[in-house]
């Protein structure tokens, strides 16, 4: 299998009659973290869903394993983790079973126990309450908790420190650290800054490829 390797070549995005990016070419490899930086509305997450493969460009093309979707589409929806706005979590279940069936869905090897990944992110292992009476910062906790649980070389990750407080964004740096390590690639849009080792982390501004 060709190596872990994200590329988008002359991507260009268009939101209902608005082009909101054209041209744009992108590499991540393994071992490498990326922020997407760029202000507001510029079509941050667009990108993301792009490169997830959740959405079609208007030109251009996004290829995974050196082989470009819709041909590598299966490959990289296995081997993708894909972070959200939203926390995709299920209210009525708790937090250990949300991430057991997220486990059983995905069919994904796993690094170690649900109980295990819960406390990585500061949630207890066996705690019964339903997820809805959770507060935002554990919901993103409980969601980045797969991202601990299960292997995968890729990681999309939109907004990940939304309502964490320190200790959530010092344990999300440390699991892009050891994401990394293990030589997987992740591509994290953030407005906070992220605080990883130098040459670490990799940064593609937006910005420079908006049409005038």
């Amino acid at each position: 299998m060709p190596p872990a390797r994200l590329c988008a070549r002359a991507l260009a995005c268009i939101r209902g009659d608005y082009l909101v990016f054209r041209g744009l070419d992108f590499a991540a490899s393994a071992g490498e973290v990326w922020q997407i930086e760029g202000a507001n509305g510029v079509g941050k997450t667009s990108l993301l869903r792009l490169l997830a493969g959740l959405s079609t460009p208007a030109a251009g093309s996004v290829s995974w394993r050196a082989q470009p979707l819709p041909a590598a589409r299966e490959t990289l929806q296995r081997e993708l983790l894909y972070l959200g706005h939203l926390p995709a979590v299920t209210g009525l279940l708790s937090a250990a079973e949300n991430l057991d069936y997220l486990r059983r869905l995905s069919g994904a090897s796993t690094h170690c126990s649900v109980a295990v990944a819960l406390q990585r992110v500061g949630l207890p292992g066996n705690d019964p309450v339903p997820a809805q009476r959770l507060s935002a910062g554990q919901r993103q906790r409980l969601a980045l908790a797969r991202f601990v649980l299960l292997q995968a070389p890729l990681w999309i990750m939109d907004e990940p420190l939304t309502a964490l407080d320190a200790l959530g964004r010092a344990a999300v740096a440390q699991l892009l650290v050891e994401h990394a390590g293990r030589g997987g690639i992740a591509v994290v849009c953030t407005h906070q800054a992220l605080t990883l080792p130098p040459g670490l982390l990799h940064s593609f501004r937006l910005a420079d490829v908006i049409p005038t």
